[in-house]
């Protein structure tokens, strides 16, 4: 059977509900795990699920059953992954980089307990939200028959914490650092060179407001309490707003922000803030993956009856990072990072009903773009 990562091949629902009679007949299995305080379920060898405790179906809002005996893990929790493949969940490329399809594989052929961290970007009402668990699976054998025990601890929250401590305590606390370096300068510098001390001062006191400002905003958006001030906007305006605002960053230096000189100027309604929150971490992210003496390109073009705001870099994204750019929390620049790619789903997508992509090639390099409603005509 068809698969790009785990096997595909299911039980039928007859065979999934001899395997859920087998385990009622368990002495104090119901009543033991359904006890706890936590998300629990038994799988069958194929990764469906035959049992579950009250916890489970409370999280996913069911009330019987019936409603989830049979289905996967992502299945059940409704991943925006787990419909990609005929055979659903654990069968697309998207399920290499899933710590719960790897922890229920991983136990299978160590037959042993096995532990891992799982990101999952979910539908929930028809809107995307990224959770964070702690997953554990536990193999054993019934009545000849394999079983997964798989327990599941939302993390979210802690990771959460843990990522607004990583900003504040350390890259706020390094451009503030900057900054009173600067000033220390100001004294013992020539006259002539002070007008250039202070713009960097501004422009770096300004990327620490930025900063609080987009915690702020991103808490909000989470909390669905995030309002939207749509105004009139210039795109070849905004670009040039956007370039300067990143030239005096860390992740600027020695590269260069241009605007593609084919970007059109398109009148268009959008919140500024939150678009301008969306493209700064696209650039951020695009001078982060350059080299010294590179540069990046701003671009503004119609898509068809749409705007498109892009940002290029020359680098590739390797398939383990190209899968999992969007997730809460991932990033490739260490640990308790990875709110910038994240943040521009949610911006974009939730808030200005925006599209938002990106493309990646060895040959033409790696695009960011968010794809925008509200053309205003010429």
């Amino acid at each position: 059977m068809d698969t790009k990562f785990a096997p595909g091949e299911r039980a039928s629902i007859t065979e999934v509900l001899q395997s859920k009679s087998k385990l009622d007949h368990f002495p104090f299995l119901n009543d033991i795990f359904c006890s706890l305080s936590y998300i629990f379920c038994i799988f069958n060898d194929q990764r469906q699920i035959v049992f579950v405790n009250d916890m489970l179906m409370k999280s996913l809002g069911v009330d019987r059953v019936d409603q989830v005996l049979g289905r996967r893990f992502g299945e059940a929790f409704e991943c925006i992954h787990a419909k990609d493949e005929a055979n659903g969940c654990g069968t697309s490329e998207h399920c290499r980089y899933c710590g719960a399809i790897n922890s229920i594989v991983k136990s299978k052929r160590t037959m042993e307990k096995t532990m891992e961290e799982c990101r999952i970007r979910r539908f929930v009402n028809g809107k995307e939200h990224s959770i964070e668990l702690e997953v554990t699976s536990t193999p054993f054998v019934f009545e000849d028959e394999y079983f997964t025990i798989f327990s599941v601890v939302d993390i979210t929250d802690r990771k959460r914490r843990g990522l607004i401590e990583k900003i504040f305590f350390h890259d706020i606390q390094n451009t503030a650092g900057s900054l009173n370096n600067i000033f220390e300068l100001l004294d013992v510098v020539p006259e002539e060179d002070k007008k250039e001390l202070l713009t960097i001062a501004g422009s770096l006191s300004r990327q620490i407001l930025d900063e609080i400002a987009t915690q702020r905003l991103l808490l909000q958006a989470e909390n669905a309490s995030l309002t939207i001030s749509d105004q009139k906007i210039n795109s070849l305006e905004f670009l040039e707003v956007v370039q300067k605002d990143l030239r005096y960053h860390e992740v600027s230096a020695g590269k260069e922000i241009l605007i593609d000189p084919t970007s059109e100027n398109i009148v268009f309604i959008s919140d500024p803030v939150i678009l301008r929150k969306i493209i700064n971490n696209m650039v951020k992210n695009a001078l982060e993956a350059s080299d010294q003496g590179e540069h990046i390109s701003l671009l503004a073009r119609k898509n068809g009856d749409r705007l498109r705001l892009s940002v290029h870099n020359r680098a590739f994204m390797e398939p383990d990072v190209e899968m999992q750019v969007f997730m809460r929390s991932f990033s490739t620049k260490g640990v308790q990072r990875g709110l910038g790619t994240y943040s521009m789903k949610i911006f974009g997508e939730q808030y200005l009903g925006g599209k938002v992509g990106f493309t990646t090639d060895k040959q033409q390099g790696t695009t960011f773009y968010i794809d925008l409603e509200n053309i205003l005509p010429d």
